[in-house]
């Protein structure tokens, strides 16, 4: 959500191609579908069992002799072709749309670079960089301009740019985008130094293909390429198992959910999807609890990633094993 709300912000309403906007929320789509798919599945289980049980149709399924899991049949049915279709999903759609994604989002921010901007407005579009326009009087042409960029691989200093006026050009070709700024000061600066050079033309490089190229995050690396190196960068180690283990939480959902509305009774609507709301709440705080720790090495990938889904799905075949044996569960 937070990326859809920062491209809504950067390309509404300022130029950008239809087609691409169209392409840049399908490649999304993926990454989106390994968290939903799972939260439909358990919610939609829930307020389908949960109304079946306020209803009475439980009990005159199980009167007529049915059996929990006959019962829970279509449930468990439903989260097997989700998983199946997820696990396609995860190990090889993703990566790849991912890279496609980021490969259409920096051409289209490099062919529509100047629309990156508004008039006395702060722009961190570029990461590691805050620009500030004053005035836009025509197109690719900028005053009042200040730029602050933070030390990285090619700047050893912070640095602040000021410049009287500026021309924003593109290269969609090579992937660069670059302003020529003129009249203007550079200043550096470091704990116990500073600097100020004065220029009447200066060239400032805010992006480059080839820098992206470098940058390539875990999600867009092949399934293949994690396995051969998950032993060496702990990053792609966490993201292997997690293309395995969202995919099987819609099994785990699958089991949870008729057997704990068959535990809570008589819930409706509304307290099954509270119910659904507060386990995928728990599921997925341990998810980011495990990732976390697994990233500073507290812990390894597979338990990092695993803890969740070993967690939850213990609870889920225990309440499925109550329910099977129409036992309740033991209160302390």
């Amino acid at each position: 959500m937070e990326k859809f709300v920062r491209l809504t912000r950067l390309f509404m309403g300022k130029g950008a191609d239809f087609t691409d906007i169209i392409k840049i929320f399908l490649y999304l789509q993926p990454a989106i579908l390994l968290l939903s798919i799972p939260m439909a599945i358990l919610i939609s289980i829930f307020l389908t069992y949960g109304r079946m049980s306020t209803d009475g149709e439980t009990i005159v399924l199980k009167a007529s002799g049915m059996s929990f899991p006959g019962i829970s049949r279509a449930a468990i049915t439903l989260s097997v072709i989700c998983f199946a279709l997820l696990l396609c999903v995860s190990l090889y759609v993703l990566p790849r749309s991912m890279y496609l994604f980021k490969h259409t989002l920096h051409e289209t921010i490099v062919k529509k670079a100047s629309m990156t901007f508004e008039a006395g407005a702060f722009s961190d579009v570029f990461k590691g960089t805050v620009i500030f326009i004053k005035n836009i009087p025509s197109k690719d042409e900028f005053s009042g301009i200040f730029v602050y960029r933070e030390a990285d691989e090619t700047v050893d200093d912070p640095v602040v740019i000021v410049a009287e006026k500026g021309v924003m050009s593109s290269n969609p070709s090579e992937g660069m985008i670059k302003m020529n700024m003129k009249n203007g000061l550079i200043h550096s600066y470091r704990d116990d130094r500073s600097s100020e050079i004065t220029f009447s033309e200066y060239d400032f490089v805010l992006t480059s293909g080839i820098e992206t190229m470098k940058k390539i995050r875990p999600d867009e690396i092949l399934t293949a390429e994690l396995w051969n190196s998950r032993k060496e960068r702990i990053s792609w180690a966490i993201e292997l198992n997690r293309r395995f283990a969202l995919p099987v939480a819609c099994l785990i959902f699958g089991i949870l959910g008729p057997a704990l509305s068959n535990r809570v009774g008589k819930i409706g609507r509304l307290g099954g999807f509270s119910l659904s709301l507060a386990v995928l709440i728990v599921h997925y705080m341990f998810l980011v609890l495990g990732e976390g720790l697994a990233k500073s090495g507290k812990i390894s990938a597979f338990w990092g990633v695993w803890m969740s889904n070993i967690l939850i799905g213990s609870l889920a075949v225990l309440f499925f094993f109550n329910a099977y044996k129409d036992k309740p569960v033991k209160r302390y």
